[in-house]
This record gives structure tokens, C-alpha cells and sequence, in this order.
């Protein structure tokens, strides 16, 4: 009973281990490509200030649904100008307080916490192009804003180091988890145990925890031929 206990302990630790992390409810945003298309929509109104020159009303309505007052103030003094009472933003290869160029991949990193989201990626050194930079992260900070996610602050390359802890931490155990799994039989992808575990979750979990304790490899595949054998007679 005892071996019992400890290989479904270790399943399911196993289980919930390699479950991907996202960005939890209390954040507005249910997994991470609502983060992404949120973040590719606030570039996007960036960006369409250089299109054409607007009203100052028109400019703040275009950028008030993803920036809060701070960082859209910040932006704003960084990059328009004003030309007979218009506004417009010229296109530039070095502009400040941008949404940086996410790859938007598994390079793209965001830790949640509570109310606020960090988003932001590692860009090794490029000497190539018209604006060359030494490596470093890029990231901006998404919080609660009167009930809905803005970005609140351009983080540049000064990511909070326990954000980045987090990460790495993260990263670690994601790759000690590979390493204990890679070598496990593949009996958890086999109908029968699926089958199993569907009528009889707890069954399920207590034979597969007797099967990670056990050296008897034949022993186990004839335990999921005989449970399949079963299956197919049921059936008729």
C-alpha cells in the first residue's frame, strides 16, 4: 500500500508539473495569447499615429483602451509633435516607449502576480541593421487599471530581478521534469489505461503508481493486453 501511495503521489505531481503555466483570472486575461494579441493591439495604436495627423482627442481615445495615464503620458512627451493643431508621430528605427518587438514565442516570458502581469524577452546582441544593441531584456508591466489590464510601465532592460528568478526557476524544473519523464513507459498514451482512468480515475492512479515501483516491464504490458482483450470482449 505504501509503494501504492507514493506512485500516485509522484504521478500526479508529474501530471500537474508539466501542466503549462498562464496568466491566472484575477489578471483579465485567461491564457497567454490573450496577452499577446493584447500587447500586438497596443503597438498597433502606437504605430497608427504615424499613419496620419488627429485631434489630441482623437490621439488619447486611440490609446486609452491599453495605456494607463502614466505611460501614455510618457509615450506622448517622448514621440508627437504638433503641426497647426494636428498631432502625428514620425516613424523612427530608435523611438522610445514602444511595445517592444516580442517574438511572441516561447522566448516571450510573462509571470503573473495577482493584478499584474510582467511581459518581456531576452534580444542577444545584433550588430546588424540600422540600430545595433549589446544583449538585454526588454519588457513592459500590465496592471489593473479601473477594472481593466493596461500596460502601466515600459520596463526597458530593468526587469525586477526576482521576476527573473522566477523564470529561471520555472525553466529548471520544466527541464528536471523532461529528464524523470523521458525514461517513463509510454502506458499513459495506451487506450485501456485511458479507458481506466476515465471509469476509475483513482484505480487508474494507484496501478500506475504500483507500475513506476516495479521492474517487471513484461509484467506491466501484460497487464494493458489483458485489460485490452478485456475491452474488445465487452464490446461484442
Amino acid at each position: 500500500m505504501y509503494k501504492h501511495l507514493l506512485g500516485f503521489l509522484f504521478t500526479l505531481a508529474a501530471i500537474f508539473a508539466v501542466m503549462p503555466s498562464h496568466p491566472n483570472a484575477e489578471s483579465g486575461f485567461s491564457n497567454n495569447e490573450d496577452v499577446y494579441k493584447f500587447l500586438q493591439d497596443a503597438f498597433q495604436a502606437q504605430v497608427s499615429l504615424s499613419e496620419e495627423e488627429r485631434s489630441l482627442e482623437d490621439v488619447n481615445e486611440l490609446l486609452a483602451p491599453y495605456f494607463s495615464g502614466a505611460a501614455k503620458k510618457q509615450f506622448l512627451e517622448e514621440n508627437l509633435v504638433s503641426e497647426n493643431g494636428k498631432y502625428m508621430i514620425y516613424g523612427s528605427d530608435a523611438a522610445n516607449f514602444y511595445i517592444p518587438f516580442f517574438t511572441y514565442s516561447e522566448e516571450t516570458k510573462i509571470v503573473t502576480e495577482k493584478e499584474k502581469v510582467y511581459v518581456f524577452e531576452y534580444f542577444p546582441e545584433n550588430e546588424e541593421g540600422p540600430v545595433g544593441y549589446e544583449s538585454h531584456y526588454e519588457g513592459v508591466l500590465l496592471e489593473k487599471n479601473k477594472g481593466k489590464m493596461k500596460v502601466a510601465q515600459f520596463l526597458g532592460d530593468k526587469v525586477p530581478e526576482n521576476i527573473l528568478e522566477k523564470v529561471e526557476k520555472s525553466q529548471q524544473e520544466s527541464e528536471q521534469t523532461s529528464f524523470k519523464t523521458a525514461a517513463e513507459p509510454v502506458w499513459f498514451n495506451k487506450p485501456a489505461y485511458q479507458i481506466t482512468f476515465l471509469l476509475n480515475p483513482f484505480d487508474a492512479f494507484l496501478r500506475s503508481g504500483s507500475m513506476l515501483f516495479t521492474d517487471d516491464k513484461q509484467g506491466v504490458m501484460a497487464l494493458f493486453e489483458n485489460q485490452e482483450i478485456n475491452g474488445q470482449l465487452a464490446s461484442n
